[in-house]
């Protein structure tokens, strides 16, 4: 903690962890606040609600969040003490030694802060993400203990989510060969005393690194285990998945990496196996044997019966639906713009979105990665040019 100033870090533990805010929103502020109006948190939480609705575009409701984590920062400071004497290191997001990858890959919904202990090199070498079911069978498990040991001979870093299963199997295989591995917690930090216990002797010689994203006190919850699905993904240059339910967070996983246009590996099944692995061929993932080589034709034959006997096309149709529809209208706009250009009506129109056209432009104005085509109608797109940081 000696590159950053000790109280930042405890502003960064407050913003990072506000009630209802989602990453994107935090990482928008974020921007506001230390570069377009060059301030420090320490000035930003000086002012009152006046002040910061004179600044920023605050809704009322993020105004009261922000007074309640104003409240809360000599708690946020007594956290930051612990985890220093815990040895563990807080990256915010604008720090330099934040993982690049994560930036380049998950962009604006890059978690704001991240909680890591072991040795943090390990964030700048290249990784391999290996997910799967908690309940994985044996081919899929088979097909894990082999990618993990095949990626520590290419000397990757394997990231897997410490959960039953594939991600047990991935972090086991990893360490049996002398292997590198990043553990991505589905948990706070300060929660996971049996895990350091147990992984000790890994993380003092370098080759395990703990990382969280979370407020550092939260124990497991499901919805931190479907959140931290996106950030392994975010962690690794190869995503490989062993086997995937229709739902859950492999499975969201999975569609999220493709929506962005990431190569995400899955494995063939063989014939009787029920799972979606083939469904996530079907939607641009690319199928892999169990050594992991692209296998360049699927059968027909093969194809029908997973489609028929496993998954209905009303099942798969409706779990897209489901992960579209937890999209938030924000990300929707963005995902639109990353396909072309629009005014705030015809974004209006295609999106079918209850939003006013003043709205649409407040919002976008506030977005450094969108530019705007001034004329009679302004019309919107997103930067050509991305940069590889949050920030500039």
């Amino acid at each position: 903690m000696t590159d950053m100033n000790y109280n930042d870090l405890t502003y960064w533990i407050s913003v990072a962890h506000l009630k209802g805010w989602n990453v994107e929103r935090i990482n928008r502020m974020a921007v506001a606040v230390l570069h377009e109006n060059e301030m420090k948190w320490a000035d930003f939480f000086e002012l009152e609600s006046a002040g910061w609705s004179e600044l920023f575009a605050f809704t009322e409701k993020e105004l009261v969040d922000l007074e309640s984590a104003k409240k809360v920062l000599p708690h946020a400071s007594f956290t930051a003490e612990k985890l220093q004497n815990a040895g563990i290191d807080i990256i915010p997001v604008d720090r330099s030694d934040y993982p690049v990858v994560l930036k380049e890959n998950l962009k604006l919904k890059s978690p704001p802060v991240l909680y890591i202990k072991g040795r943090k090199s390990l964030l700048d070498e290249e990784a391999v993400a290996i997910v799967g079911s908690r309940k994985a069978g044996s081919a899929a498990l088979e097909f894990t203990d082999f990618i993990a040991k095949k990626s520590v001979k290419e000397e990757k870093v394997v990231v897997s989510g410490f959960a039953k299963g594939v991600d047990k199997q991935a972090l086991d295989s990893t360490l049996s060969v002398y292997g590198k591995s990043i553990i991505v917690l589905p948990q706070g930090i300060l929660t996971f005393q049996t895990g350091f216990r147990q992984y000790y002797e890994h993380i003092v010689s370098g080759n395990v690194l703990v990382l969280s994203t979370f407020q550092p006190n939260a124990g497991w919850d499901v919805g931190l285990a479907m959140a931290r699905n996106a950030y392994i993904y975010g962690l690794a240059k190869e995503i490989y998945v062993a086997e995937s339910d229709d739902k859950g967070g492999t499975w969201n996983g999975a569609l999220g990496g493709l929506k962005m246009k990431r190569k995400v590996y899955v494995r063939m099944p063989e014939p009787k196996e029920k799972n979606a692995n083939l469904k996530l061929i079907e939607m641009g993932a690319v199928g892999v044997d169990k050594e992991g080589n692209p296998v360049e034709k699927v059968q027909k034959k093969v194809k029908q019966e997973y489609l028929f006997d496993q998954l209905s096309e009303t099942a798969v149709g409706d779990s897209v639906a489901e992960y579209n529809k937890e999209m938030t209208s924000e990300e929707k706009i963005l995902e639109l713009l990353g396909k072309g250009s629009y005014t705030a009506k015809e974004i209006i129109t295609e999106l079918k979105i209850d939003w006013s056209s003043n709205k649409i432009a407040a919002f976008l104005k506030k977005n450094p990665e969108v530019r705007i085509e001034k004329g009679k109608a302004n019309r919107y797109t997103m930067q050509e040019n991305e940069t590889p940081t949050l920030f500039v």
